[in-house]
Parts: C-alpha cells; structure tokens; sequence
C-alpha cells in the first residue's frame, strides 16, 4: 500500500456515449470540468481506446483546449482499473507542479465489441469523465504534532488471458473465469486494503462511500456484501451498462458528496486498483 499526500478531487463532468468518437468525449468533458477560469498544470488520459496510436489523447484534449506546449500531457492504459491508478499519477503531479490536473477517463468500446458474442456483445457503453485533480495543502490547524490528511493507493496485477482485447478488437471474455477472480483475488485485495487504511490512521474506510467499477450490478453487490460495505455502495443506473474504468468517476458525478471517498477498479489485466481520496469541499457534479 501507498501513502500519499492527500489527492483532492475538484469536480467531474460526464459525456455519454451517442456515437461520438473518443477525443470528441474527451473534449467536451474537459471543457465542462473547466467551465471556469481554470488553469490546468498537466493532462493525464485513461483509456485504452484512443483511435490513434499516437497522438495519446491526453495531448490531443490539451491541444484542443489550448494549453500550452509545454504542459505534460500523457495517457494510461490499464483498462478496468484504471481511474485509481491514473488518480495517483495525477495526484502526484499536482504536488509537483502545485496547480490542477486535468484526468480523463473514458472509453469508446463499441468498435471493440461483438455483437454476436453472448458474453460481450451487450454489455458495454460508451463514456468519457473529465476530474480536476489537485492536492490537498496543509491548514491552519495542522500545525504541530497534528497528522495532515493523506491518500491512500494499492494495486495488483498479472496477466491473464480471461478477460483480453487484441489491437483491432474484438474483446473477449471467460464470463466465469471473471467473476471467480472478482469474488476471490479483488474481495481479498481489496479487504487487506482498508484493514490496511485503518492501520494507518485510525479511521474506518469501511464507512466511507464506496465507489467501484461498476462491471455488473450482480457482481458489484456482491463485492460490497463480502466486503461489509453494501449501505454505502454508489453506483450507476443499469440501463448504462459497462462503459469502463469510467464508471468510477460516473458514480462520483451522479452520487458523490463532498468528503473522503474508497475507490476502486478492477477486471482486465487480470487488475484491481483502490484508493483513499476526498471529494473537495465545492465538488462539482457535471453528469449528462
């Protein structure tokens, strides 16, 4: 597990699907994120959908919005987990930099899907999240011998071939192979997780909001179940289906309060995320 500075997440802005490519998401997005003056220190992408080898979408959405040339911008790919993961890369370039992260995450997944495969073929969306990221900074009252707040990561992964995506697509799935991973390896990671969490500072993470991927409902609930935290599980509605390591930041948008939240990701890879973060005092919820 890894401890941080405390990753403050501003606000999040949603753009669902409707036939869109990617970095047009990706912009509109970004733009309603930084619906105010905002100056944005870098750009951090999640996605492995980009439709372009290069440029990374990253520096596509900086070029659009006009940043300058010299503003880091770069993309991450690891799949379902990817928003905890590319939250502790843009947290951290928030310390460094001392300003606001832009981190976008989404995907377009339908020209990866078959449709005639009873597995995959209905079960992903289309999305793409915009989050302000920045970091917290010690207060008045945390002088002295008092702890400032922190963040808190882990992460796991191998490779499997049970849940893959070859370049061209299409993306393939062991539906069960998943699931067994899912209610084993991730409730275990993510259980020594928060006992971890608690170790560190005293609080109880289990009685924060709990937003995971949200690969389906059933599974979802299930994870929560096992992991004592059903009362404060956030999700999205089912109608939108999997679009993602973007339902993360979805769930935050549409549910989300100001104060500390538990995050987490998991499924291609095989991979799991999961992180301690806070939800900024002005959280602004942007969601179409």
């Amino acid at each position: 597990m890894i401890s941080t500075g405390e990753v403050v997440v501003e606000g999040i802005a949603v753009a669902h699907g409707r036939g869109e490519s990617l970095p047009d998401l990706a912009v509109a997005s970004s733009r309603r994120a930084l619906a105010s003056p905002s100056p944005v220190s870098a750009v951090v992408a999640a996605t492995f959908s980009n439709p372009d080898r290069f440029p990374s979408l990253a520096v596509r959405v900086a070029s659009a919005l006009g940043l300058p040339a010299s503003t880091p911008a770069f993309d991450v790919q690891m799949a379902c987990s990817a928003y905890p993961y590319a939250l502790y890369v843009a947290g951290k370039l928030a310390q460094d930099t001392g300003g606001k992260v832009l981190l976008v995450d989404g995907d377009v997944q339908s020209p990866f899907v078959d449709g005639a495969d009873h597995a995959t073929g209905a079960i992903f969306s289309d999305a793409c999240t915009a989050s302000v990221v920045s970091c917290g900074r010690e207060g008045p009252g945390m002088a002295g011998p008092a702890k400032p707040p922190r963040s808190y990561f882990d992460f796991l992964s191998r490779a499997d071939d049970a849940l893959r995506c070859p370049g061209t697509g299409p993306i393939s799935m062991d539906g069960f192979a998943v699931f067994s991973f899912v209610a084993t390896e991730v409730s275990r990671f993510l259980s020594s997780f928060l006992d971890g969490v608690a170790a560190c500072d005293g609080s109880d993470p289990r009685s924060l909001p709990f937003a995971p991927h949200q690969a389906n409902p059933y599974m979802v609930r299930r994870l929560a179940d096992e992991l004592g935290v059903a009362d404060r599980l956030m999700t999205i509605p089912e109608e939108l289906k999997n679009p993602g390591s973007c339902s993360v930041p979805m769930a935050l948008a549409m549910k989300g309060r100001p104060g500390r939240v538990v995050v987490a990701g998991f499924g291609a890879g095989y991979s799991a995320s999961a992180a301690v973060v806070r939800l900024g005092d002005g959280f602004a919820r942007k969601a179409s």
